[in-house]
């Protein structure tokens, strides 16, 4: 059955590979990194490094400048195992007490990141000043197997560095023995440092150090009642040491148990040293050693696991509000996105009409390839070549003496030229006039697009790409594509064409007859105008001059086959359009835009990617598993 340690456990290393893949992929979002943040900090130096194996306490001492922190380390080691001195801001680095073989199922590394670790062998390697961060350690014969203990940099120093290792152990620590003396018990930054350990539910030992005993007993209590109320602070044990240096040097300071809520004077009187003698006492001294081993290991580790967890799920403080960010900055980017639409800025109303006789000859040649089988089939095909070997000559007659002219295909390329510069135009205009509107995510972008590529460059290069977007190729594709569904589509005016085109094969013998008797020119020619697919020629005299758009089509009554056909080719005619127009946007976007359209696209749907999914349901089965505890 699994345990609340190993649930935990599963749950928060699901939780922090979730996180490193969105950050990864949310990188574009320019979101402050996950590093430095307090609940990413909790997260990877307390709950990942401690949740292995079976739970181990992590005490540390901590407090001020010059407030005997180290001594009261060494009075729990028994040995000089941090150096001492009465000069302010000496320790630099903490020094950490292994119990012995705790190496061998543990890795320290792990339950102190950020640290360089050394083994200790000089009591004053603590006050190197150096910018590495060190953690020297030594194993101690006196812990017991599950406890550590640190002794720990200032957290008043002028050195910010000291105030990084402090928050650096005070993430990976459960309990902290907190020193306090009358000087500093009221310190601005000592107060700021254990507000934090109160947010994260630390489990707190309070010493009062250098104290003149008895006469400060009535005293120390509202001097730790203000500290506990400014802080937040609820200590589990509370102690106080005489001012005795040489005691204090020689490992020989006495530590005496207080109770939590000591006895004071009544409210608004002043505490009187006269009658300190008279406030019941025990003057027993304590070995601070023993009386960590005997704290309940379980319970304070669940605790401080606890107060971890819940900024990790809190809404103001912890993974929740890191998600809320990337909400706000993906909807920006979105709006973004909106904003760069390439079809809202490259407006072409006034595209050309798709050339007509080539569309038509495709339709009548795909028809005959897809749909004309049997007799039919063979009727045309030896019509119609029986046709272009009688029409030959004149053909060449007509070559010979008509004065050239352009193509279809290539008067409608040079109306089409003429439209994509325009486009263009208005494209670069619209992008100057969006840099301009103070959009935090565009208007760095758009300079730097503005400034990179000239509009000169790029005409040039849409110039060169659109003599390549060949028009037979694009007609050829579009009735492709357009006629595989026509079946499906218009069933009915599929089956009435099907009918015509029989009818017209049927005729196609009778009518060359007849004007061969006759004894008319080009007979076959004759012949092929007057029976051949009747309807797609009809189709093409009809649609001459019509919009390339179907939108806006009201709806063709049933049993009107010839305006569904007509309504069909102004389709095709579309389809064409919208075919170009998309080979547009492509070449925009690859040239004019970079890569900004695809970055904004990613950065909007990011709340959306399956990154964002798995963190948003780690932290809610963290949430479950919190509340059942």
């Amino acid at each position: 059955m699994p345990t609340p340690f190993s649930e935990c456990r599963q749950e928060i290393q699901t939780l922090s590979r979730a996180l490193v893949k969105l950050e990864r992929s949310g990188s574009l979002l320019e979101i402050p990194p996950l590093p430095g943040r307090e609940w990413y900090e909790l997260l990877t130096r307390k709950l990942l490094p401690q949740l292995v194996g079976e739970p181990f306490i992590v005490a540390a001492v901590t407090g001020g400048t010059n407030i005997g922190k180290s001594v009261i380390f060494n009075h729990i080691a028994k040995a000089d195992a941090s150096a001492t001195s009465p000069l302010a801001s000496m320790t630099r680095h903490p020094v950490c007490l292994v119990p012995a073989g705790f190496q061998e199922s543990h890795d320290l590394s792990e339950i102190f990141p950020g640290f360089v670790l050394e083994e200790w062998t000089d009591p004053a390697a603590a006050l190197r000043d150096t910018p590495e961060h060190y953690l020297y350690w030594r194993h101690c014969e006196r812990l017991p197997e599950n406890l550590l203990v640190l002794d720990t940099p200032d957290i008043d120093s002028d050195a910010p560095i000291n105030w990084q290792r402090a928050d650096y152990v005070r993430h990976a620590a459960d309990v902290l023995i907190v020193v306090l003396t009358q000087q500093k018990y009221n310190d601005a930054a000592v107060k700021r440092f254990f507000r934090k350990a109160a947010q994260e539910d630390k489990s707190i030992l309070v010493v009062f150090n250098q104290l003149q005993l008895p006469e400060d007993e009535p005293y120390w209590p509202r001097w730790l009642e203000t500290f506990c109320s400014e802080t937040g602070i609820h200590p589990h044990l509370v102690y106080v040491a005489p001012h005795d240096r040489a005691a204090a040097e020689g490992n020989r300071l006495q530590f005496y148990q207080r109770s939590r809520t000591p006895c004071e004077p009544a409210a608004g009187t002043e505490a009187d040293p006269a009658t300190a003698s008279a406030i019941p006492v025990d003057n027993t001294p304590r070995d601070l050693a023993v009386d960590l081993s005997e704290l309940h290991f379980s319970e304070i580790k669940m605790q401080t696991l606890k107060g971890s967890l819940r900024n990790i799920v809190s809404v103001d403080t912890g993974v929740p509000g890191y998600l809320a960010e990337i909400r706000h900055r993906s909807s920006s980017f979105q709006t973004a996105c909106t904003q760069l639409t390439v079809s809202d800025l490259v407006r072409l109303d006034d595209w050309p009409v798709p050339p007509q006789s080539p569309l038509v000859a495709k339709v009548r040649q795909q028809w005959h390839e897809e749909y004309r089988t049997g007799i039919t089939k063979k009727i045309h095909a030896t019509y119609g070549t029986v046709g272009a070997v009688v029409l030959t000559p004149f053909r060449w007659v007509h070559q010979q003496f008509a004065t050239p002219s352009a193509s279809p295909q290539q008067k409608y390329q040079e109306q089409e030229w003429q439209v994509l510069q325009r486009g263009i135009e208005a494209l670069y205009d619209e992008l100057e006039r969006l840099s301009q509107l103070g959009n935090e995510l565009l208007k760095p972008r758009l300079d730097r697009l503005l400034a990179g590529q000239s509009r000169a460059e790029l005409f040039d290069r849409l110039k060169q790409a659109h003599e390549g977007w060949s028009v037979d190729e694009d007609i050829a594709d579009t009735v492709r594509s357009n006629l595989q569904n026509f079946e499906h589509d218009q069933p009915t005016l599929h089956g009435m064409l099907r009918r015509v085109d029989l009818a017209t094969a049927i005729a196609r013998p009778v009518v060359s007859v007849g004007l061969l008797v006759a004894g008319g020119v080009g007979v076959e020619h004759v012949a092929d105008v007057i029976t051949q697919n009747l309807v797609v020629h009809l189709i093409g005299d009809t649609a001459g001059g019509v919009a390339a758009t179907a939108a806006g089509e009201g709806v063709i009554e049933k049993g009107a086959p010839l305006a569904n056909l007509l309504t069909w080719f102004r389709q095709l005619q579309a389809a064409f359009v919208q075919r170009r127009a998309e080979r547009l946007a492509t070449f925009i976007e690859r040239h004019a835009m970079g890569s900004l359209m695809q970055e904004l696209q990613q950065g909007a749907a990011l709340p959306q990617s399956e990154e964002y999914r798995l963190v948003r349901e780690s932290l809610d089965r963290l949430t479950v598993q919190l509340e059942r505890r």
